[in-house]
């Protein structure tokens, strides 16, 4: 009996030293693995959540804004195609003085649109411009509500140097319609008024409409001042156009200087454009996954007019197939085929046409003897760099005709003794606004993702800055 009691404490004893031994081995780090970063005592996607809420709270303040006003100086664009030359009645300046201001409020992006912070710490601005612009009588004022973006490219502490990219809606208060005489409304730009021997401009021949299209691009400097305020210097050029949605649109083209002060309230982080860019949680429309291609189709359509003496509007469509390459989160570089239709094309010239033509045009630009279907299409081929921010894209695509009959249309005189031209061919570009397309086109293309597959477009599609026809439609990524 004594001798079964001594064996129960004996394999007691054993067993108590195996469970202190195990206990110590569970405490000691494993040397196959990283001792530095112990594991979570709390479940994956609940740590996640708890970082990612720990992270915001320590970096990101409830407000970050920044508020700026400026006044702006300068002038149109010297052009006899704008309104505002010394051919106008009663206009002696070939350059009219623009006087103006800009009242804006700028933010650091957040939520979807964090991934622009890694543009040197990039900020978002909401912008209302006011310019009165030199002759009340034929050109007024013109006002632009629109949205753009602070891009520096150096940043000191004592100066932040960037760029402005901007786009918007323009509103004007003189336009072809209100300046014009009403007997003279379907005359010709150039007439001889009663008494006078020569002949002259005698309305605003720049702007079809009221309501624009508004674009800026410029560079900025910021100077900190003390107590969260800044001095602003900016240069900008500024352009107001429809599109060729209502003629007559030659369009206003702007070169301003802007000078002002900028303030940063006390409960945003002081002057943060100097301030390093901030590490963000990575967030994006696909669940934390980027895609690196991207195989989009798309296609749209709307309406152009071509010559205001034609009292006609004309059907227009555009049709792509692109491949995007995505190396950053913020921009993508792509290439792809273009179809486009243009039914101004099918019209005929007035001295072409009979009792039973149906659309007629004034405009001897290009040598349209004919309707013919073929002569609205065009096929080419595209470069398309777009910058991506969260669900907004922004595209400025350079193509080139490889299908192009209006090609042999123009100019007219020319056209008129016969050309036969290849796909590349010698013209003036700086003259292809008013004789000619060329082969040369740009899209200007403006997305919003709606889904992780559907996104709705606006494209304007030009020629050496000469719109020829604005439209929207839908597109589907693969």
């Amino acid at each position: 009996m004594r001798r079964c009691c001594l064996l129960i404490c004996l394999i007691l004893a054993v067993l108590s030293l195996r469970a202190q031994d195990d206990m110590v081995l569970r405490d000691e780090p494993n040397p196959t693995k990283d001792s530095r970063s112990p594991k979570p005592r709390i479940p994956r996607k609940r740590a996640a959540r708890y970082t990612q809420a720990q992270h915001r709270q320590r970096t990101d303040p409830k407000v970050r804004m920044r508020y700026r006003l400026s006044g702006a100086v300068g002038w149109l664009n010297r052009d006899d195609k704008i309104a505002g030359t010394s051919k106008m009645q009663g206009l002696t300046l070939d350059r009219p003085v623009v006087l103006g201001g800009t009242v804006a409020f700028e933010f650091l992006p957040t939520g979807r649109l964090e991934s622009l912070q890694q543009w040197n710490n990039a900020s978002i601005g909401l912008a209302f411009s006011a310019f009165d612009l030199g002759q009340q009588h034929y050109l007024g004022q013109a006002f632009a509500p629109y949205a753009y973006l602070n891009v520096p490219l150096v940043k000191t502490r004592r100066f932040v140097f960037g760029l402005r990219p901007g786009i918007g809606v323009g509103f004007v208060t003189r336009t072809y319609a209100n300046t014009v005489p009403d007997d003279l409304r379907w005359e010709a730009y150039q007439v001889t008024l009663k008494g006078e021997t020569k002949s002259r401009q005698i309305a605003n021949i720049s702007v079809g409409s009221i309501a624009n299209a508004f674009l800026s691009g410029g560079l900025y400097m910021d100077f900190p001042l003390r107590k969260g305020w800044d001095l602003t210097f900016s240069l900008a050029w500024q352009h107001l156009s429809n599109g060729s949605v209502m003629t007559p649109n030659a369009g206003y083209n702007m070169f301003n200087a802007e000078v002002g002060f900028a303030y940063t309230p006390s409960n945003s982080p002081r002057g943060f454009h100097f301030h390093e860019p901030y590490t963000k949680v990575p967030h994006s429309l696909y669940d934390g996954v980027e895609k690196k291609w991207d195989v989009e189709i798309s296609a749209g359509g709307g309406a152009r007019s071509v010559y205001y003496r034609d009292r006609d509007w004309f059907g227009v469509a555009a049709l792509s197939l692109s491949a995007h390459w995505k190396p950053l989160s913020i921009f993508r570089l792509g290439g792809g085929v273009d179809v486009f239709y243009d039914g101004a094309y099918a019209a005929v010239c007035d001295e072409f046409a009979k009792e039973n033509t149906a659309h007629v045009t004034y405009f001897s630009k290009t040598y349209l003897a004919e309707s013919k279907l073929s002569n609205c299409f065009r096929v080419g081929v595209s470069l398309q760099p777009e910058m991506v921010l969260g669900n907004l894209t922004f595209g400025y695509h350079l193509g080139i005709y490889l299908y192009d009959p209006v090609k042999n249309l123009e100019p007219y005189a020319e056209a008129k003794k016969g050309l036969k031209r290849g796909i590349f061919y010698s013209y003036d570009p700086l003259k292809a606004s008013t004789y000619q397309d060329g082969w040369f086109y740009q899209t200007l293309l403006l997305k919003y993702r709606c889904s992780r597959h559907i996104f709705v477009q606006l494209g304007l599609k030009v020629h050496i800055m000469k719109a020829e026809f604005l439209y929207a439609g839908l597109g589907v990524a693969l």
